[in-house]
Formats: structure tokens, C-alpha cells, sequence
């Protein structure tokens, strides 16, 4: 096995490798032998990375290109550049966590601009209009978002709130009623008494519950919990749900590599069980 400083050297020179691949224009035009060397290092670096998220091992900043300007990549992304397209598809950790926010704002802006969604007038033909009973908060958002279209839940939702008599609430603001929607309904089906989620023994890590199908229509409820999350992350609001490790990597697809490997995500899981499991090797 290696030493901790030699992993650092190690994944040092596979990023820059890597960096210097895609960024030279050797990677788009690659084919055969080529192509297998890049996938290859690849695999392995981002094993590299992986285990540095898990438990960190490399100092700060290691991983980014100090030599990459973010306004050059900026640049490059708007004019559809396929080396800055493939370095935010393989090693988008080279650029800095902040960068990548703005990033991803600016590309939300110019999608709201290109299917029109940036009208908020309540007259607008944009927006959806929601009724919710707070007693019932989960239930009437499913049943009323659900089913709506890919663009018209990017676009402006409206919510107004009624008692159980059907009685507006009024004097909020329409943005805030919808920021404190959102909020609540991810609140409660993250609730482990819901049982479509649970938690992890040691750090309270969110992954699906093993028992979800107690619900008849759970399968429904975990895509009504992705759209919510997107519509947060689509919008810029903060949410705290800290996923499982494990869970996440599933998410990320990362159980399709040949270098993935469960019992590294183990302890993400049950961390006393992965202790017992290797103190038997």
C-alpha cells in the first residue's frame, strides 16, 4: 500500500494528466489505444479523489488548476467549446466549488431567457398556480405537482395557502410563500416517521428506506422528492439534506466503474459493521 504523501504526489500527476488531455484537445479527437489510456487514468483518479472526499488525505486546494481562468472557461462553455464541455464532464473538481455555483446560475438564467420563463406576472401563461391545505401540505403538493411538465416546473410556481375551511392566508409575500413551501414539504418527506427515508446509525445520513413499499405509490413519491430537490436546486434554494455517502454515489452513477468498489461506501452505511468486517481480513 501506499503512504499518504506518495497518494498525494500519486493524484497529482494523474490530474494534471488528465487536466492536460482534455484542455490540449487530445481527448475529443482520441480514438483506440488513446482513448483506453484516458479512461483508464481516469478510473483511477477519480478512485483517488472519491477516497479524498471520503476521508481527506490531500491539503487544501490540491485538487484545483490554479492555471485554468475561470472567465477563459466561462468564455469557452458559451461558445459550445468541446474541451470545456468534456472538463466539466470529467474532472469538474479542478474548478473551484464557487465557480461551479456561478456557473451553474448563469446557465439556469439563460435557459429561464430561451424558454421564456422569466416573466413572473401572475397573468403570465408561465406560471402555476397551487392551492395548498397546510394540514395536508405533502398530499395536495404531490397530487397537484406531480404531473406537470418539465417546463412548467421550471417555471414560476404560485402557492396560496387555506385552512381546512378553504380560507386564504394572506399578507405574504408570493416568493416567500413558495420558498416555505418547498421548505416544508422536503422537511416531511425526509421524515424517517414517513419511512421513505432513514437515517444512518452513526452521522444521521439520509438513504432511501429499505421499507419504503409500505407505500403504495412510493415508487411516485421518490420522483416527486427529485423534482422537488431540482426545482431548489434550479431555483437557488438552500436545502439541508445531507444525503448518505453511498447513496450519493449510486445517484452519481458511479457503481457503473469498474474501479467502484461497496465496501469503500461501507462505512457511509454502518461504520461498526465495517470495522468488524475488516478486522477479520
Amino acid at each position: 500500500s501506499f503512504k499518504l504523501e506518495e497518494l498525494v504526489t500519486i493524484s497529482s500527476f494523474l490530474n494534471s494528466f488528465v487536466f492536460k488531455m482534455i484542455w490540449d484537445g487530445i481527448v475529443e479527437n482520441a480514438r483506440g489505444e488513446t482513448l483506453e489510456l484516458f479512461h483508464s487514468v481516469h478510473g483511477w483518479l477519480m478512485v483517488l479523489y472519491e477516497r479524498d472526499c471520503r476521508r481527506r488525505f490531500a491539503p487544501d486546494e490540491h485538487w484545483l488548476r490554479k492555471d485554468l481562468k475561470p472567465s477563459v472557461l466561462f468564455q469557452e462553455l458559451d461558445k459550445d467549446k468541446k474541451r470545456a464541455q468534456l472538463l466539466l464532464q470529467y474532472i469538474p473538481h479542478v474548478i473551484p466549488h464557487k465557480n461551479r455555483v456561478l456557473l451553474f446560475r448563469n446557465m439556469v438564467t439563460k435557459e429561464k431567457e430561451k424558454l421564456g420563463l422569466v416573466e413572473t406576472s401572475s397573468a403570465s401563461p408561465h406560471v402555476t398556480h397551487i392551492t395548498i391545505r397546510r394540514s395536508r401540505m405533502l398530499e395536495d403538493g404531490y397530487e397537484q405537482l406531480r404531473q406537470l411538465s418539465q417546463n412548467a416546473m421550471k417555471g414560476v410556481i404560485r402557492v396560496k395557502f387555506v385552512n381546512d375551511l378553504g380560507v386564504d392566508e394572506a399578507g405574504i409575500d408570493q416568493d416567500g410563500v413558495f420558498k416555505e413551501f418547498l421548505e416544508e414539504i422536503i422537511k416531511k418527506v425526509f421524515d424517517p416517521a414517513l419511512n421513505l427515508f432513514k437515517t444512518t446509525s452513526g452521522d444521521e445520513r439520509l438513504y432511501p428506506s429499505p421499507t419504503s413499499y409500505i407505500h403504495e405509490n412510493y415508487l411516485q413519491l421518490f420522483e416527486f422528492v427529485g423534482k422537488m430537490l431540482g426545482k431548489a436546486v434550479y431555483e437557488g434554494i438552500v436545502v439541508d439534506v445531507p444525503f448518505a455517502s453511498f447513496f450519493l454515489s449510486q445517484l452519481l452513477g458511479h457503481h457503473h466503474s469498474v474501479f467502484y468498489s461497496s465496501v469503500d461506501e461501507l462505512p457511509s452505511l454502518d461504520s461498526e459493521f465495517y470495522k468488524n468486517l475488516t478486522s477479520i481480513k
